[in-house]
């Protein structure tokens, strides 16, 4: 019997529920107390060691972070108190922080793990849990999957009996292993020096630098306050929208996919168009993925944002291979073959990505994903939508140019694909239906004569001999059918979603 009444099961990045369902302040207090019981069973933590062990720059400490959400800090003192009552080590942010910030932290400080408390980009009722690995990458699934068994399996009896949970953030200051500790400072100095910024300023040209305009979005959340501080260090214009602390979200969902953005493409098609040089960013809740519109108001999508940077990255000397998500653009595949380099794919989720990424044999410099999350492997083996921003700034100012004709360049004319996605909310039972029909190859595919390979790596893809391809795909974290297609023809591509779609309603 557990002390929880519900299953606790992690999805493709963390666990995630309605606030005050099925993730409440008891379920926060249960889950960390099983990831302190993993900790100490794993010999990861000494269970009588209460100060903080600084030998080599190491931290023996969990550390904590949480976003803008509703009651997200309440939640992280919960875990806090909770592993800090359980003999852990515990580091607290001292305000809000983007997950990559947390991660960073965790790397930097060499934290034994980091616990984010955010429900990334889904909306606005959803709150949910993170486990970051002390390499700053999204927890590998073997390590998550024993802290799920713990939770699902084990009743912390006395523990928990008649524990309240009214949040006294007090409470904490009284434990010998305890601390709070600004997370923020040293991030940005990092990714400042990551992209040696200082130098590119110093270089950049005056006139571009007037010119350049940047409209920053970071949809309530996390993000607030990060961008915007260094662009001010530089005397870059800015200008902000959605800045400030609103757990509703009001008017949108926080994930920086085009139809989010209406108020940022809105204001570029107004203030923008004067200026090509005028570019936008948006992250989502947690500021881990990153999307962008030009000075025309058009939305530019994670696939335009990763072949810019990996591009650049090849053109200034990196080398090894890529890696990126069954859902992503064939761009991607385009540019590895250029350069010769080796490509992994791997199923949706950046934790497949990052799993790549700390295999050195893999040699893995960049990887990337449909939603917006991109992510460097010197920098973190994690998606970075803040210092993804700052790095396609660099860009545009080194070559002089603005996204569009970044692209350009890279592909000799327009950006060659129309890629869409379309998500279904499917009454319960028709998805698992659809799913066996997929399966048993009852279900009728689009185009279905010209396609040349399925891959099963990750729902259902359908490779076809014009370089099109469509991906039927439930999702890890929502209770939705993703539809993916991508062709060299917008036509092509509305057709391949509409058909599908069509062949859905059927069941």
């Amino acid at each position: 019997m557990i002390s929880v009444p519900i299953s606790i099961n992690f999805g493709t990045d963390g666990f995630r529920g309605i606030i005050g369902d099925n993730f409440t302040f008891e379920v926060v207090n249960h889950i960390s107390l099983s990831l302190g019981k993993y900790l100490k069973e794993n010999l990861i933590v000494s269970s009588d060691k209460k100060e903080f062990s600084r030998s080599n720059g190491s931290l023996n400490a969990v550390a904590i972070g949480y976003d803008t959400r509703f009651l997200s800090k309440e939640f992280a003192i919960t875990a806090a108190e909770a592993l800090a009552s359980a003999g852990i080590n515990v580091i607290l942010s001292d305000n809000f922080c983007p997950s990559p910030v947390l991660s960073y932290f965790v790397k930097n400080k060499r934290c034994c793990l980091g616990i984010m408390i955010t429900a990334s980009h889904n909306p606005y009722m959803f709150n949910g849990i993170k486990f970051k690995s002390p390499f700053g990458s999204s927890m590998l699934e073997q390590e998550v999957k024993k802290i799920e068994k713990i939770a699902n399996g084990f009743n912390f009896g006395e523990e928990t009996a008649g524990k309240s949970y009214y949040i006294n953030p007090n409470i904490l200051n009284s434990y010998n292993n305890f601390e709070y500790a600004d997370f923020k400072k040293g991030y940005i100095e990092h990714i400042i020096a990551f992209t040696g910024f200082d130098a590119v300023i110093s270089n950049a040209d005056k006139d571009l630098l007037d010119k350049l305009e940047i409209i920053i979005d970071p949809m309530f959340g996390a993000g607030i306050g990060y961008l915007s501080e260094i662009l001010k260090r530089f005397s870059i214009k800015y200008r902000l929208i959605h800045d400030n602390i609103n757990p509703s979200f009001p008017g949108l969902n926080p994930e920086p996919i085009d139809n989010n953005l209406f108020e940022l493409k809105s204001f570029l098609k107004k203030e923008g168009v004067k200026n090509k040089f005028a570019v936008g960013f948006a992250t989502d809740g947690d500021a881990d993925r990153i999307g962008a519109v030009d000075s025309k108001g058009n939305f530019i999508d994670s696939h335009k944002i990763f072949s810019v940077i990996l591009n650049f990255l090849i053109e200034e000397g990196y080398s090894g291979s890529v890696v990126k998500t069954v859902s992503v653009s064939k761009s991607i595949d385009n540019i590895c073959k250029k350069y010769n380099l080796k490509l992994f794919e791997v199923p949706i989720g950046f934790k497949n990505i990052a799993a790549l990424m700390l295999e050195k044999d893999k040699g893995v410099f960049i990887g990337g994903e449909e939603s917006g999350g991109i992510g460097i492997t010197s920098h973190l083996p994690e998606r970075d939508g803040i210092l993804n921003a700052l790095m396609i700034l660099k860009i545009m100012l080194v070559r002089q140019k603005n996204l569009n004709e970044l692209l350009a360049d890279i592909f000799n004319g327009p950006y060659p694909y129309s890629y869409k996605r379309e998500d279904l909310h499917l009454r319960d039972g028709k998805k698992e239906l659809l799913i066996e029909s997929l399966k048993n190859g009852s279900f009728k595919i689009p185009f279905e004569k010209d396609i040349v390979s399925t891959n099963c790596v990750d729902g259902f893809k359908f490779e076809y001999m014009d370089d099109s391809w469509l991906l039927v795909r439930p999702s890890g974290t929502e209770p939705l059918l993703r539809i993916y297609a991508e062709s060299r023809d917008k036509k092509k591509t509305d057709m391949m979603i509409n058909k599908t779609k069509e062949g859905i309603g059927d069941f």
